[in-house]
């Protein structure tokens, strides 16, 4: 109880200071000095919720006659067995055997269970070898009882734990049994390869109070930041008016997120190797792509087996593996050579350029971060310069939402997650096509102010170089030519007002535009023209369908029911919520189709659920009938072709892969943009008063949804059995403060 009595003297002087302070400085009208008071009620609640909710099982013994027993493990009630006594307690056996404890004639009320279990972080055998180098992270255990209630039988997992090494409060396992207990018997076990040694076992010890700066930070935290969406004059301006504000916010917020990222390379890293510096040796991208254009080829060095060659369909993986041939997993097999369908930008841009300066092969999760840390920064500034184009009459804290809401939702974070070839291709397409569209808007083609053809060069080179990334992407280069044709006619318009007697002028102005259009489309997309052309004899044949991998795609068959499953889950699974970290699970269906359909991974809520501006298409006819006649077209076309078309192909172009959360960052920003871009229209043409009060509040929830479903998704998307098992465990008992 020291430890709660400095807590809630430390708490009440800090939280009467700041009241004290915040009363005595200023007027009660004064929104600083208001601030300082939410802080301090919130600290307030911070410090009820700690001691009455998330220490509630400290309090379990408190009403009942309970009293204090330590188990002798020794004594003749007491019975062990599944491992070897030692000495000062009990080893379980190391190949994953139950220890049992079963303790007799105890004949009283048994309220709580302290197991005190010593759990090495390393686990060796008799010989010294280590059999686990992650140790022991945890042992499970289930308690059968016999009471009062039912004395002939046990009654059996009555209650389970699970004791987490290095988290003494999982030690504690509290028990609400029906009478007083005559036999208890403690299952407990580990893992494969992994062991422990019962110290002891003490009955109705009290649970120890815990408390947590991490849920302190979370709702001290998120309680101010939501106050000051609802309640800073500068959130509630105008963007024109208080540009600072917003701008300032990305930007921390831009700092924050890639940092994020930066913490999930270094997790994933130290998880699988014990170590934030992980090397790799290469793999389809990072080296055989490498090697073969060092040696002046397009297909890869490695050769395929004589055995593989012979087969009559080697693209049947079911006929692989039957004949046991080697093979090169996910590579193209096509007239008795490898390549790989994966895009080469990376590899022209920075993985062969590296490796011929330094003789070593690029890091495989340093390169997902650079792209995807760099696709989070374009994302902020594209955001930017759509504010600055287009929403200088909406307030503040509807912008920032849903900057948050786009960046949360983008699907870029489950790259960093597992970075494989895979992840290479996907975030460095998302880079590409998120700075294309940037610069695009930069450019202004549409939108007020001059056109500049830097910008629209430097765009379509970036979505030139997005579809040398990832095939797919393609069909925003085509979504592209829609903006590009409005910066056309716009364009023209300018040059007949501002050269009207100049015909020579106007037609040298539309050349520079037509070839700041087209020059990258033709130079960079005849990179990959050639490249298929040379691999396959076919300009527009990207060779998918030679892969060694999941299915045959040369003989698979397009069934519309597979769509249907994308379709479904990328947009519309709405999520499961249970009383466990971290609360919102995954609802992915297969619709219960009657046929093959790969499954990379079942985390899946709709991004209609996860980012709800993505909603505002619903209110698209309503907008539609309020734009003027000159913008309507414009506003239309672009918004189906960018926001809706695209994104659509993307998906419904999945169905033979498979699905795969990660994806979602091939279409996800581009939708929620555009849903949003209709609630913006409707919120400065249509919401008035209260209406607009609502409305920002409604974007303030979309925000706070986006924040716990899209973090739920992710944490449960992690991998956490490994050298972090321990800390994943332990960060989870923080939240489940009830186990």
């Amino acid at each position: 109880m020291k430890g709660l009595l400095w807590y809630t003297v430390i708490f009440a002087l800090l939280t009467g200071g700041v009241l004290l302070w915040s009363w005595a400085s200023q007027k009660k009208k004064d929104k600083a000095n208001r601030g300082w008071r939410v802080c301090a009620v919130l600290m307030m609640v911070a410090l009820i919720f700690e001691v009455f909710v998330a220490n509630f099982q400290s309090f379990h013994l408190t009403f009942g006659d309970y009293d204090v027993k330590e188990i002798d493990l020794t004594a003749e009630n007491v019975s062990l067995s599944g491992g070897t006594e030692v000495a000062g307690g009990y080893l379980s056996g190391n190949k994953g055997q139950k220890v049992t404890v079963e303790i007799k004639d105890i004949g009283q009320t048994v309220g709580t269970l302290h197991l005190k279990l010593s759990m090495p972080e390393i686990c060796m055998d008799e010989k010294g070898k280590v059999t686990s180098p992650i140790g022991t992270p945890y042992v499970d255990v289930l308690i059968d009882a016999k009471d009062v209630t039912q004395a002939a039988s046990y009654r059996s997992s009555v209650a389970n734990g699970q004791v987490i090494r290095g988290t003494e409060r999982t030690a504690y396992i509290t028990l609400d049994l029906t009478g007083d207990v005559s036999d208890l018997r403690i299952r407990m076990n580990a893992q494969t390869d992994q062991y422990f040694t019962l110290e002891g076992v003490t009955v109705n010890e009290a649970v120890p109070m815990q408390f947590s700066a991490i849920r302190l930070l979370l709702i001290v935290g998120l309680g101010m930041m939501l106050w000051a969406l609802v309640k800073l004059p500068s959130m509630l301006a105008a963007y024109g008016d208080k540009k600072t504000a917003l701008r300032a916010s990305v930007f921390l917020l831009t700092v924050i997120f890639v940092g994020v990222a930066l913490c999930m390379t270094f997790l994933y890293n130290y998880e699988k190797a014990g170590t934030v510096f992980a090397g790799d040796n290469g793999n389809q991208i990072t080296k055989e792509l490498v090697d073969a254009f060092e040696a002046g080829q397009v297909h890869l060095l490695a050769t395929p087996s004589e055995k593989l060659l012979a087969m009559e369909n080697p693209y049947d993986w079911s006929a692989r593996r039957e004949a046991g041939v080697s093979y090169l997993w996910d590579h193209l097999l096509f007239e008795g050579k490898y390549y790989s369908y994966y895009g080469i930008a990376p590899v022209i841009l920075l993985f062969l350029p590296y490796h011929m300066v330094t003789g070593e092969y690029f890091n495989t999760s340093a390169a997902v971060f650079i792209f995807g840390a760099l696709g989070i920064v374009f994302l902020s500034l594209l955001y930017l310069e759509f504010c600055e184009r287009f929403g200088k009459k909406l307030p503040n804290n509807i912008l920032l939402c849903t900057f948050v809401i786009m960046q949360l939702s983008s699907g870029v974070w489950y790259n960093f997650m597992s970075p494989l070839f895979y992840e290479i291709a996907q975030s460095s397409a998302f880079m590409f096509t998120v700075a294309g569209y940037f610069f695009l808007l930069r450019s202004g083609i549409i939108g007020e102010g001059k056109i500049k053809y830097r910008h629209i060069v430097l765009g379509t080179m970036m979505l030139s170089w997005a579809v040398l990334c990832r095939a797919t992407t393609a069909v925003y280069c085509i979504a592209a030519l829609v903006m590009l044709f409005w910066g056309f006619m716009k364009h023209r318009q300018t040059l007949g007002e501002t050269y009207p007697n100049t015909k020579k002028k106007r037609k040298t102005e539309i050349a520079k535009y037509l070839v700041s259009t087209f020059i990258c489309f033709v130079l960079i997309g005849g990179i990959q023209v050639v490249y298929n052309w040379v691999r396959f004899g076919n300009p527009l044949d990207f060779g998918i369908q030679y892969s060694l991998t999941i299915n045959d795609f040369t003989r698979s068959q397009y069934h519309t029911d597979f769509v249907m499953i994308g379709i479904y889950n990328f947009l519309f699974a709405f999520p499961i919520v249970k009383p466990a970290f971290p609360y919102v699970f995954s609802n992915f269906s297969t619709l219960d189709v009657n046929g093959y359909y790969f499954v990379a991974n079942r985390n899946a809520v709709g991004l209609f659920i996860r980012a709800l501006p993505t909603l505002g298409y619903l209110g698209a006819w309503q907008a539609f009938k309020k734009l003027e006649k000159r913008e309507r077209w414009q506003a239309v076309t672009i918004i189906l072709a960018v926001c809706i078309a695209a994104p659509a192909a993307v998906i419904f172009s999945i169905w033979e892969s498979g699905y795969g959360v990660r994806y979602c960052c091939d279409f996800a920003w581009q939708m929620i943009l555009g849903g949003a871009a209709v609630l913006f229209f409707l919120y400065v043409k249509s919401a008035e008063g209260q209406t607009r009060r609502i409305m920002q509040y409604a974007f303030v929830f979309a925000a706070v949804v986006a924040l716990f479903v899209n973090g739920a998704m992710l944490y449960d998307y992690m991998n956490k059995d490994g050298y972090l098992t321990t800390q994943f465990l332990s960060f989870e008992r923080i939240f489940d403060f009830w186990i």
